[in-house]
């Protein structure tokens, strides 16, 4: 697994974030009076800028039904945000097993794997979700820098900093935070306060909307606290989110206003969270099949995210045999559940009969031609069953939308190396790096497009507008340093 950011390498991001921004977008100096404010489109630069570190040095989750739960749960609150309208969203997941979610510029939207698998209902992870949707369309961090006349570039990379660097070690960003001027620190405190208050507010209405439970705001803040009260250290999102008693009781009267929830807990919730639980060791991990199997051959095994979750460890142990049994059993009781159709394709997969695979997976992507876990899981079980050019041209089709996962490329590289398309691999592979923040990787890879491209003019068009993109960006680093 990727280690953490320090604290170190976090500032050093966000500097060249700022510096490439300050060059890309000709950004006015914040303190002057033209211009006190970052407007959306320099605060989207920042974001788009800042997620490449993201992607390449925090251990993210790329398991595509995660991605796909997160983003439609993601979204099914944006829809219910009156002013997220023309914002952009994108949802991750961070593996790691601290109670954490935070809001980054540019619509930006991280959780830990720990604060979902400590939800209890789909509603504690929405109001969570909801809260920090609100951060964005609210332009916290924009109104936070109104609030200062003479904010410099390394002083803006220091604040930005400290507030991310709390996301992953509280001390580290407080640590951060104290270096900037006296001034801004209390600005930056005192407007968290009214921030929070204000997130709190439209991130209630926008779940309850949505029919999830309102009242889960204020449960899911008094469990946190209950549960951690003993501890020396509150957990993560308790430190950058603070919490008292008039907060939480100000979120109970907000909730007792709005209609009673509509949608119960779906499936998907507690599937996903079964999905994103990883045994600690192996010794783990067997006891639990063991314990799972027992129940299920004495037939009382009957709850179905359980028999789900024996099938996954069965797929672990190489029981595959078992695992596929089970899930196709779940998956004939609910024939249009995406996760339980995709957990058999990568069954079958596992145990090395893809081609078992092929059919059922490509009869729901007619249905659902853009669902990124079934193009992925399609894909794989192409390229598994010697079908690489089929894989390849599927992938084409999505590769390049807006917003998709870096993945996406890495598996397309492969399906166009095994299927002969040896020019294109180079290109597929720098797009790959170039999201997930490799710049020097990407663009080794794109010169080495460039010249396998000698006879299509429209490639080479292609790799030379990379390769200017990327030295822009370096030599806007480079000049900051």
């Amino acid at each position: 697994m990727i280690s953490k950011l320090t604290s170190f390498s976090l500032t050093a991001i966000l500097t060249s974030v700022l510096s490439v921004t300050a060059a890309e977008q000709k950004l006015p100096e914040l303190g002057s009076s033209t211009s006190r404010t970052l407007s959306v489109a320099q605060e989207q630069a920042i974001g788009d800028e800042y997620i490449l570190g993201v992607r390449r040095y925090l251990p993210l989750v790329h398991d595509p039904l995660a991605v796909d739960y997160i983003n439609h749960l993601g979204f099914k609150l944006v829809e219910q945000n009156p002013d997220a309208q023309d914002r952009r969203f994108y949802f991750f997941i961070i593996q790691e097993p601290t109670l954490n979610a935070f809001a980054l510029p540019g619509g930006y939207i991280g959780t830990h794997s720990g604060l979902i698998a400590a939800a209890e209902s789909e509603s504690e992870l929405a109001a969570v979700m909801g809260h920090e949707i609100a951060h964005v369309t609210q332009r916290h961090l924009a109104r936070r820098l109104e609030r200062q006349q003479q904010l410099s570039f390394p002083a803006l990379a220091s604040f930005i900093g400290g507030i991310i660097v709390a996301s992953q070690n509280p001390e580290a960003g407080i640590g951060m935070m104290a270096t900037a001027n006296a001034g801004m620190q209390q600005a930056m405190i005192n407007h968290t306060r009214e921030n929070e208050k204000e997130a709190d507010r439209i991130g209630i209405l926008a779940m309850s909307r949505a029919g999830f439970d309102p009242i889960a705001v204020a449960g899911f803040f008094e469990k946190m606290q209950q549960a951690t009260r003993y501890l020396r250290r509150p957990p993560e999102f308790l430190m950058t989110h603070p919490v008292n008693q008039t907060r939480i009781s100000d979120a109970r009267a907000r909730a007792r206003q709005m209609p009673e929830a509509r949608n119960p807990d779906s499936l998907e919730f507690h599937l996903i969270k079964t999905r994103l639980t990883n045994a600690t060791n192996e010794q783990h991990l067997r006891a639990e099949y063991k314990s799972l199997k027992a129940r299920f051959d004495d037939n009382q095994l009957n709850n179905e995210v359980e028999q789900y979750r024996l099938a996954l460890l069965s797929s672990e142990l190489e029981a595959h045999a078992d695992a596929i049994a089970i899930l196709r059993q779940l998956y004939l009781q609910r024939q249009r559940n995406l996760i339980y159709l995709v957990s058999l394709a990568e069954a079958y997969i596992a145990a090395q009969q893809p081609e078992l695979a092929l059919p059922f997976l490509k009869s729901e992507l007619k249905t659902t031609p853009t669902s990124y876990p079934l193009i992925m899981t399609y894909a794989r079980a192409l390229i598994d069953s010697k079908q690489a050019e089929a894989a390849r041209e599927l992938l084409l089709e999505h590769a390049y939308a807006q917003n998709q996962e870096p993945q996406m490329f890495q598996l397309l590289s492969e399906a166009q190396s095994q299927s002969g398309y040896l020019h294109e691999v180079h290109e597929s592979q720098g797009q790959y790096l170039f999201a997930t923040g490799d710049l020097q990787g990407a663009l080794a890879q794109f010169e080495l497009a460039l010249t396998r491209a000698k006879n299509d003019g429209y490639a080479r068009t292609r790799m030379q507008a990379k390769i200017e993109q990327i030295n822009q960006i370096l030599r806007a680093r480079r000049t900051r340093h």
